[in-house]
């Protein structure tokens, strides 16, 4: 064991504060509005608190440190491209300011605003699936890091997957967003102190530090471990992706339930413009953990997930592999409780609740509570609770289960392209250009899913691929950058061929701020 007593403690108070804050919190909610998006009064310092906490996962740890212990320095490009995309979003309010001016607590409810039910129904379920399969490494992952750090055996990683997710879904139904705002806060400061220690550490140590590094990723990985255009698994497909998803990514449910929680617009841009100082930090920062653990053990064939917080636990002193064991922790969960209530939140609001307001043939007229026809706020509360369980579940089995074809990102973002691909047509031009309209939204949904989930399909089944698709299966940066293209092209050709037949729904910006 790594660990000292002294590092455990440290853990435990910071696990059962946790557990008392989610407690707390079960009485600050009063309806669907409170438990999903805070009430909606979040202002500047609570909301990027939260943005970041739930921005660095320890599955962002993770796979930044996969791609650092694999290539080298070539992805310091997810910092610089996360860097000028935050900027862009937090001085424009692109996409953001909108959607929260509308008052919306998911993302298909703006389906249901431009175009029908029948799009918000069709686009929560392309949202399920995507953020469903995009999670399910998550887990896993956490786990790994757990048993590498404190050198369990590696036999027990789905014992502490379980554990660990027992802890985050109890918070989690308790108090909902308000208890994963109150967390996030303390994990902020937990994930900025771990951070700032492990790195300092990491580059004072005498077998480590810049120098030994730079050695050691000319040595395994020669010129193109610094070089991102030469690295055939980056390019400029990589970089130009890396762009595309960085802007339109915001409409990913979890990283939208902070603006959304916003007090207002204008503080939903200014998280953006605030927060924009660390996204370089969570992309670059774990990559420099993983070329440590390159340069620590010297063997390119070891297992990253493993490998990069052995490392940290051999090399970290008492104390502080307890504050980093806690913010890993916290890391972990900052990002599990907001995804976890982010896709049971669409389940029932966007599939369940659309569903069942058809059949009853409701209007779908919002309530006061947000409602929207279909289930009564206090149902959709325990319906959501519910769905964190089950998903919590999936998580356990998926990650126990799934083998890893590629890189732990390199899947994260063919999944979440199956949804944001259809986002380029459907909320982006939906938000933006007046002729977006119903068949366009649902071609975009469609044509955008089906390239990455053929993707999915044909790396499993390369034997009977087409000669003329392979470049999609053998460079999976491709898959992203054609996915993000057909939808929007779909929106753009459907709709303006469709103008008479459907004419579309105009949305009113004029009196936001």
């Amino acid at each position: 064991m790594h660990l000292s007593w002294i590092d455990y403690a440290i853990v435990l108070v910071y696990v059962g504060g946790t557990i008392i804050a989610g407690t707390l919190a079960r009485g600050a909610i009063k309806g669907i509005s409170d438990f999903l998006v805070a009430g909606r009064g979040l202002k500047t310092h609570m909301a990027v608190a939260t943005m970041v906490s739930t921005g660095l996962g320890l599955v962002t740890v993770m796979y930044m440190a996969e791609e650092g212990f694999k290539y080298g320095f070539v992805p310091f490009v997810f910092g610089i491209m996360a860097l000028i995309t935050t900027l862009i979003i937090g001085r424009t309010g692109f996409i953001v300011s909108r959607l929260r001016y509308l008052e919306v607590m998911t993302v298909p409810e703006f389906y249901e605003m431009k175009y029908t039910r029948g799009v918000r129904l069709l686009g929560g379920i392309i949202l399920t699936l995507a953020g469903t399969l995009n999670m399910g490494l998550f887990s896993i992952l956490g786990s790994k890091f757990v048993v590498g750090f404190t050198g369990l055996d590696k036999e027990y990683v789905n014992y502490v997957m379980v554990a660990m997710l027992i802890i985050v879904v109890f918070y989690t139904l308790m108090g909902g967003m308000v208890s994963v705002v109150l967390t996030d806060f303390a994990q902020f400061v937990l994930l900025a102190l771990g951070f700032f220690f492990g790195t300092y550490i990491i580059f004072n140590h005498p077998q480590l530090g810049w120098e030994n590094m730079v050695q050691a990723v000319q040595l395994h990985k020669g010129d193109i471990g610094f070089d991102p255009i030469a690295n055939p698994a980056y390019g400029i497909s990589m970089i130009l992706f890396l762009f595309c998803v960085g802007l339109v990514g915001v409409v990913w449910q979890p990283e939208m339930m902070r603006p959304l929680s916003a007090e207002s617009p204008k503080v939903a841009r200014r998280v953006f413009w605030i927060s924009a100082a660390t996204v370089m930090g969570r992309a670059m920062v774990p990559m420099f953990w993983g070329i440590a653990a390159l340069t620590y053990f010297g063997d390119p064939d070891l297992d990253p997930h493993y490998a990069m917080p052995e490392m940290l636990g051999q090399i970290l002193p008492i104390g502080i592999a307890g504050l980093m064991m806690a913010g890993m922790f916290a890391a972990f969960m900052s990002t599990h409780d907001s995804y976890l209530l982010a896709w049971s939140g669409v389940i029932v609001r966007d599939v369940v609740s659309p569903i069942k307001a058809m059949l009853a043939g409701s209007s779908g007229e919002r309530e006061e509570d947000g409602t929207w026809g279909g289930l009564s706020s206090e149902r959709e509360i325990y319906w959501v609770r519910a769905i964190v369980v089950i998903l919590a579940a999936f998580l356990a089995i998926f990650g126990a289960l799934y083998q890893l074809p590629e890189t732990a990102f390199r899947f994260m973002y063919v999944t979440g392209s199956i949804y944001f691909s259809g986002a380029v047509g459907t909320i982006v031009l939906g938000l933006y250009w007046k002729k977006a309209n119903t068949p366009g939204a649902y071609t975009a949904l469609v044509l955008g899913a089906l390239v990455p989930l053929n993707f999915l399909i044909m790396t499993e089944n390369q034997e009977s691929v087409p000669a003329f698709l392979l470049p999609l299966v053998e460079n999976s940066n491709l898959v992203g950058l054609t996915s993000f293209i057909v939808g929007g092209l779909a929106m753009l050709i459907v709709a303006s061929l469709t103008q008479r037949s459907h004419p579309p729904r105009s949305l009113d910006f004029n009196d936001m701020d």
